[in-house]
């Protein structure tokens, strides 16, 4: 049993009345008893990967995953910025070039997920199998080109100023402060406070976004996962 007492972490964020607080959730959880042993570590060790879940229809979902900095990473900030270059709004390369240039797809999205070890930055593409492979092409070859390239300045104040009011003024209510709270602790038993937050994407630059790209290739390792009809010849033929 992991839900135990000495493993619950309580996050509040608003104006409240401490007294009251405290009161309401010993009356809740103070008969609430037991301890439980420390779960094992487990540390992923990821490597390059192609898997194919095979399923009629005529749609094909294009997953990719290659590690990235986690949230305890001083790299973390300038890995959302890159993600949001790569494929957080619509005006990012992925939208313009899969979409509104080429029509492959109806959904396409990047993004960054963390544990308590390693992060990863997570690429979502829904098309069609007659385009799965153009699709999947294009993406790679984007890849390819931030690897090798960076970011522009205009990208970079774009991702900027889209990071800050997607989360910054997100952050200010009450609902999302609690799971800042919750997450800052849990990882770094400290508290980021929103200033702190701006302060760390403004100080992010091309050079520190190069930086990440010569320590995590978005490229290698790569996992491609997809469902849909496409064997492995058909949606990555020579694409890698």
């Amino acid at each position: 049993m992991r839900y135990q007492p000495d493993n619950t972490l309580f996050a509040i964020a608003g104006k409240v009345d401490w007294d009251h607080v405290v009161e309401q959730i010993q009356r809740l959880f103070g008969d609430w008893v037991g301890h439980a042993e420390p779960s094992p570590e487990q540390l992923p060790q990821p490597a390059a990967n192609i898997a194919l879940e095979n399923q009629e229809g005529k749609q094909e979902h294009l997953a990719l995953m290659a590690p990235f900095p986690n949230y305890t990473d001083p790299d973390y900030y300038a890995a959302m910025v890159v993600s949001e270059v790569l494929g957080g709004n619509m005006a990012s390369r992925l939208f313009v070039e899969v979409r509104e240039k080429r029509g492959l797809v109806y959904g396409i999205s990047a993004g960054l997920a963390s544990n308590k070890h390693i992060g990863a930055m997570r690429i979502y593409a829904g098309t069609t199998p007659e385009q799965g492979r153009e699709c999947l092409k294009v993406i790679v070859d984007e890849l390819r080109k931030l690897e090798q390239d960076g970011i522009t300045d205009d990208e970079l104040a774009r991702a900027k100023g889209q990071w800050k009011s997607e989360n910054v003024m997100r952050s200010e209510g009450s609902g999302a402060r609690m799971g800042a709270i919750s997450r800052s602790w849990w990882y770094e038993h400290k508290l980021r406070t929103i200033q702190e937050i701006k302060e760390a994407i403004d100080a992010v630059t091309q050079e520190q976004v190069l930086q990440v790209l010569r320590r995590f290739s978005p490229l290698n390792p790569l996992t491609i996962a997809a469902i849909g009809p496409l064997g492995q010849e058909e949606l990555v033929g020579d694409t890698l």
